[in-house]
C-alpha cells in the first residue's frame, strides 16, 4: 500500500498493511538537531528553477527549499498535501515591526494581530509568539475586517486553477493524505478577537457572535465550493483548526457551543459530505472531553493531538466512541523525549491497544519540541516502527 492508501484505510476504520505514523516538527527542533549530527545532506530538499545572476538568466539553478525530516525518519506529515486555497484575509495586513526592546519585538502579522516574539540567545530567529492585540474588538472593527473575507476574490485560487488538471494531480498523489484546511468557528473568532474578548462577546454582544458565525459559514462554504465540487473524494480529509481548549477543559461551555456554533458546523459538514468528503479532523489542543459529544454531532469524525498533559486518553476515547472518531497522536511528548524505558513504556502501553481497536494513527501529542535530542527521537522512531506492521 502507498502512504496515502494506509492513511485512508485507518481513517475509514479499515486495516492497512502497515500502520501510518504522523509527526510534525518545530523548525527550531530541526535546527538544534543539525548541531547534534542530524545529516543535512540526507534531508535537504533542493528544487531546480530558473534564476538570474548578474543580469544573465540561468536555467536549472538549484535552491534549497526546506528539510524533509519525515521521509528520513519514515513518518508522514500530518498536514499532508494541501488543496491550494487562500482562506485568509485579502488583502493581508502588512507585516511590519512596531517596536523592539532588548528582550522582545512586536510585529503586526498578516492576519492583523500583534505578536510579541521574545528574543532567545540560542534561537534568535524563532520563538513561540505571544499575541497581545487583535484586529477585531467590537462591531465596528468586525465590519471593517469582514471586507477582507470576500469569497469571490479571484486571488483565493491559484492563477493556474484548472478543474481537469487539478483533478488529476490530487487523484494521483501518493505520498500522504490530501487535505483541505481552514479554521473552525471557535478558532476563527479567537484568532481575530483573542480568547478573552471573544468569550466575553458571547454575553456582551451575542448578536455579533451570531453574525460572525453566519459570515464565516458563508465565507468558507463559498470559498471552498469550486474545489470541493471539483475534487470531491480526491480530498482525503478536511483539517479543521480550532484550539478551543486548555489544560483544564474547553474555553467555551457546551451550552454556548450548541447555541452559537453547532448549527454552522453542521451546515458546513453537510456540504462536505454531500460531495463525498466524509473525514473531517479537528485540531485542538487541551482537554476537549466535555464537548466531544457535540463535536461528533457537528460532523467532526477525527481529532488530533489528544494532549496527555491535558487529560486526553486515546484508549478511553476510543472505547467510548468507537468508529465515531478516528484518532491521531496521544503519545506523551514528555515521556518520548526522555528516551529509554520511559519512551518504550509510553509506546507499549498505547500503540498495541489502539492498533487493535483501529482508527488510530500514532504520533507525539503535538509538535516535536526542542527537548527532544536527535538521538532520542531516532531511538523513538526506530522503536515505534517495529510496532507498525500488521
Amino acid at each position: 500500500m502507498t502512504p496515502r492508501q494506509r492513511i485512508k484505510a485507518v481513517i475509514n476504520f479499515k486495516k492497512p498493511d502497515v500502520l501510518p505514523w504522523f509527526e510534525n516538527f518545530y523548525d527550531e527542533t530541526l535546527v538544534k538537531w543539525f548541531k547534534e549530527g542530524f545529516p543535512a545532506d540526507e534531508v535537504t530538499v533542493i528544487e531546480w528553477m530558473m534564476s538570474a545572476r548578474d543580469g544573465v538568466l540561468l536555467l536549472n539553478w538549484p535552491i534549497v527549499m526546506g528539510f524533509n525530516a519525515h521521509s528520513y525518519f519514515g513518518c508522514q506529515n500530518i498536514s499532508g498535501c494541501y488543496v491550494p486555497l487562500d482562506v485568509g484575509p485579502i488583502p493581508r495586513f502588512k507585516l511590519r515591526l512596531l517596536r523592539e526592546t532588548e528582550s522582545y519585538e512586536d510585529l503586526i502579522t498578516e492576519t492583523g494581530a500583534v505578536a510579541r516574539r521574545f528574543k532567545r540567545a540560542e534561537y534568535k530567529w524563532y520563538s513561540m509568539p505571544m499575541f497581545i492585540e487583535f484586529p477585531v474588538k467590537d462591531r465596528e472593527s468586525w465590519e471593517a475586517y469582514k471586507e477582507r473575507l470576500n469569497p469571490e476574490d479571484i486571488r483565493r485560487y491559484p492563477k493556474d486553477w484548472d478543474r481537469e488538471a487539478y483533478m488529476k494531480v490530487f487523484e494521483n498523489y501518493q505520498a500522504g493524505n490530501t487535505i483541505l484546511k481552514f479554521s473552525g468557528f471557535y478558532g476563527f473568532g479567537a484568532e481575530i478577537m483573542g480568547i478573552p474578548t471573544f468569550n466575553v462577546m458571547f454575553y456582551k454582544d451575542p448578536e455579533l457572535i451570531h453574525e460572525m458565525a453566519e459570515h464565516w459559514e458563508y465565507f468558507i462554504t463559498e470559498t471552498i465550493r469550486n474545489a470541493v465540487e471539483t475534487l470531491k473524494d480526491r480530498i482525503d480529509m478536511v483539517f479543521w483548526w480550532e484550539d478551543m481548549a486548555d489544560k483544564h477543559g474547553p474555553c467555551i461551555s457546551p451550552r454556548l457551543y450548541k447555541e452559537f456554533l453547532l448549527p454552522h458546523y453542521k451546515r458546513v459538514t453537510s456540504f462536505l459530505t454531500k460531495n463525498n468528503i466524509n473525514r473531517i479532523m479537528m485540531d485542538s489542543d487541551g482537554n476537549i472531553n466535555p464537548v466531544l459529544d457535540l463535536i461528533i454531532e457537528a460532523g467532526i469524525t477525527g481529532t488530533w493531538p489528544l494532549e496527555v498533559n491535558s487529560g486526553m486518553d486515546a484508549i478511553a476515547v476510543k472505547k467510548k466512541y468507537g468508529n465515531k472518531l478516528f484518532l491521531a497522536g496521544n503519545l506523551d511528548k514528555r515521556e518520548l523525549a526522555k528516551g529509554g524505558e520511559s519512551m518504550r513504556r509510553e509506546v507499549d502501553t498505547k500503540v498495541p491497544v489502539l492498533k487493535e481497536l483501529g482508527g488510530y494513527i500514532p504520533g507525539a501529542d503535538h509538535l516535536v519540541h526542542v527537548e527532544f535530542t536527535y538521538e532520542k527521537f531516532k531511538e523513538y522512531a526506530d522503536y515505534l516502527k517495529k510496532q507498525l506492521p500488521y
